[in-house]
């Protein structure tokens, strides 16, 4: 068995109270210290000397930051941008009736107050035709008036949109609010809807529909008789038109006028009839027992002149009873669309006799008449 072997650790170096241990360093003299810093300068300046670049460079640098400080400090500040004021823009008048069959028009407009009467100002007009972009047309130098007036500016076929500006040595103002003419030569198309061609008219008047260009004026003039009617077709083009009718063949010209002024004409020719009103009155029946109450139905039919049935016609029914002191029994109606009218009552008690069923019809168009049918009481 092998004896342990036990690492023995060197003993740390004690100090001795009030003095250190270790290296000491040595002070140098003055004059030691003096004579080192005159060779550094010396050093110094040897390189300094054998370096000319480098201290023209340096002197350079700072004779150029001098320079440009005093540069800054004597420079006189440059004027700030000022904004540019463009003139105001013109306003064309807005048309009452923006269609045409002229090529040419006076465009007017207005300027602002401060403007009229100042010189260096021009008034320009561009016109957009489609989608064509706009073009300038016409230019002319601003009066002494607020008013202007641009004469005989050209149009295109179809629609033209108008804007003004005013040019001066500021530059030229924002467009105006365009105003628009529509350039139309064509002659507005007419189509008679009714009557037929020589159709049999049974009344005083004939009544005309059909349709053409919208607000078209309608002027129909009866040959026979130089009566004449107008209307104004609609929004759609269709137009209603009633004229007065002569006895026999009448020729009736409608001319259709476009709000661009242009017209056109077409003749339709009507005869006038020689139909008439018709009614017939009927009861349920015309023969009663004096003794009794008695149901009665009362019918009117009213037919036209051309004899269809006449809707809308006032028929004011009477029943006369023999009796004393019984009073007529009375009903006014109107015609539905078959031409009827129907009155239904109840007779009261009376006494052996004659009675009557009395009516009067009222037309607008045909004027009245009156029928009756007896009735007998037993």
């Amino acid at each position: 068995m092998q004896p342990s072997r036990v690492k023995s650790r060197p003993s740390p170096p004690t100090r001795s109270a009030g003095r250190r241990t270790g290296p000491q360093t040595t002070a140098l003299p003055w004059a030691v210290k003096a004579g080192l810093a005159l060779v550094v300068v010396a050093f110094g300046l040897m390189v300094l000397l054998n370096a000319p670049g480098v201290v023209g460079g340096l002197f350079g640098g700072i004779g150029h930051a001098i320079g440009g400080v005093v540069d800054k400090l004597s420079q006189t500040a440059a004027p700030s941008p000022t904004d540019v004021v463009l003139p105001p823009a013109p306003a064309l008048t807005v048309p009452t009736q923006p269609y045409t069959n002229q090529p040419k028009l006076d465009l007017t407009g207005t300027l602002p107050n401060s403007i009229a009467g100042q010189p260096g100002y021009t008034i320009r007009i561009y016109r957009k035709v489609g989608t064509a972009a706009p073009a300038n047309v016409a230019e002319i130098p601003v009066g002494n008036s607020p008013t202007f007036t641009v004469p005989a500016v050209a149009l295109a076929a179809g629609s033209d949109a108008f804007t003004a500006t005013l040019v001066s040595a500021a530059g030229e103002s924002p467009p105006s609010v365009a105003v628009t003419y529509i350039f139309d030569r064509s002659k507005p198309k007419i189509v008679i809807a009714s009557p037929a061609k020589n159709a049999v008219i049974n009344g005083d008047t004939v009544t005309i529909t059909g349709r053409t260009q919208a607000g078209s004026a309608i002027s129909a003039r009866n040959e026979a008789n130089g009566v004449t009617a107008v209307a104004t077709a609609d929004n759609s083009g269709a137009f209603i038109v009633i004229v007065a009718l002569a006895g026999g063949l009448n020729g009736v010209s409608v001319t259709a006028t476009d709000p661009a002024g242009n017209t056109n004409s077409v003749v339709i020719s009507v005869q006038r009839g020689t139909g008439k009103l018709t009614i017939t009155l009927t009861a349920s029946a015309y023969r009663f027992t004096s003794a009794r109450i008695n149901p009665i139905t009362m019918s009117m039919l009213v037919l036209d002149l051309n004899g269809a049935p006449l809707a809308g016609a006032t028929v004011t029914f009477s029943l006369s009873i023999p009796g004393n002191g019984i009073p007529p029994i009375t009903n006014t109606l109107t015609t539905d669309a078959n031409g009827m009218a129907v009155f239904k009552t109840t007779i009261p008690i009376t006494v052996a006799g004659k009675g009557e069923i009395a009516a009067l019809v009222e037309t607008t168009a045909y004027g009245q008449l009156t029928a009756q049918v007896p009735l007998t009481f037993n």
